[in-house]
């Protein structure tokens, strides 16, 4: 029988009850006899109506569950662990490790319907907290587009951005200014969204104008807003810091230029690089299957190597790689290494 025809079920009954308690009357010779006699007739109502409705044809049967879904809903959704994104477990070491794999025979138990007694037997953790990874860890959103998957599991792994909610306190030492720039744009809405527009902006294509801004100049706008709103004049964060949030300003662009492709092709090579992005790169198409996407990325070797190289009179002659670079090709799902070259 499904849960939400059993919760209908057990209100029909609670309602009878409560109305049987409410009209039936016996003609007994005292109060409390009566009363007695009340509820020894409304419990073989109840029992009866319950047995008998769970027993009835009627009665809805439990749909089966997929094969490959949990057997426990988090969130209200069943999960398909096999679409779970995965990583290289065998770059964790030491403590890391165990607690890793602690994490994950735990949330395995809790998906496959074990009990909870079986639970805290064969893990450290408790179902609350198993359901609380699952739900605020592997469920949350990934910066690639998927969910953290077992990713989420990985110890120290920083799910949500750091956000300040003390004012910020920077001592004579330089220390105390974590997420300032944060905590200062979320206090000026109007201020973030400015900022924001003017990182993005895309000159219009038949105007002359500047490729892309420089960061200094980001950063002297940005101070000069700040000086309007009084912080220069308080001693306020960033003008109590000797870099002025310089460091601070270029991490926030080169972030907004990341989310926005457009903007990034623009910062860097102009109008030309913009219309070349109408084709699409393919990067917000889902992945649901192995083998459905692949990535081809270059990296560059930190290094110099020698090779030698044989004449045909004889003999090598040495030369000098100073620039390396290695070509890879990444399974997206499971990030294996197809090719190289």
């Amino acid at each position: 029988m499904g849960y939400k025809k059993q919760r209908e079920i057990f209100a029909e009954i609670c309602s009878f009850q409560e109305r049987l308690h409410e009209f039936v009357t016996f003609p007994t010779a005292s109060a409390e006899g009566r009363l007695r006699s009340k509820r020894s007739f409304v419990e073989q109502c109840f029992t009866a109506t319950w047995e008998s409705l769970m027993s009835s044809s009627t009665c809805i049967e439990t749909p089966a569950v997929p094969a490959g879904y949990s057997q426990r809903q988090v969130q209200g959704k069943l999960i398909d662990l096999s679409q779970w994104p995965t990583f290289d477990e065998a770059t964790l070491e030491g403590e890391n490790r165990e607690d890793y794999l602690a994490r994950k025979n735990a949330v395995v138990l809790f998906l496959s319907g074990a009990s909870y007694e079986a639970i805290r037997s064969q893990s450290p953790f408790s179902p609350k907290h198993i359901y609380r990874l699952i739900s605020e860890r592997c469920l949350a959103p990934h910066p690639d587009g998927r969910e953290f998957g077992w990713r989420g599991l990985v110890p120290y792994e920083r799910i949500q951005s750091y956000h300040r909610k003390t004012k910020v306190c920077v001592d004579d030492q330089g220390r105390g200014g974590a997420g300032a720039l944060q905590y200062v744009l979320n206090a000026h809405p109007a201020l973030r969204a400015a900022f924001e527009k003017r990182i993005q902006t895309i000159a219009p294509r038949n105007s002359l104008s500047q490729t892309g801004r420089s960061l200094q100049r980001h950063c002297v706008w940005f101070l000069d807003e700040l000086r309007k709103l009084g912080y220069e004049a308080r001693g306020e964060w960033p003008f109590n810091t000797e870099s002025l949030a310089y460091y601070s300003v270029r991490r926030y662009v080169a972030e907004i230029l990341q989310a926005s492709p457009k903007a990034l092709a623009n910062a860097e090579g102009g109008q030309d690089l913009v219309k070349k992005l109408r084709t699409g790169d393919g990067t917000n198409r889902p992945v649901t299957r192995f083998m459905q996407r692949v990535e081809m990325d270059a990296h560059k070797i930190d290094g110099r190597f020698c090779v030698s190289i044989p004449l045909l009179a004889g003999g090598f002659r040495e030369k000098i790689i100073h620039r390396l670079w290695v070509i890879v090709i990444l399974e997206v799902v499971s990030r294996a290494v197809l090719g190289y070259y």
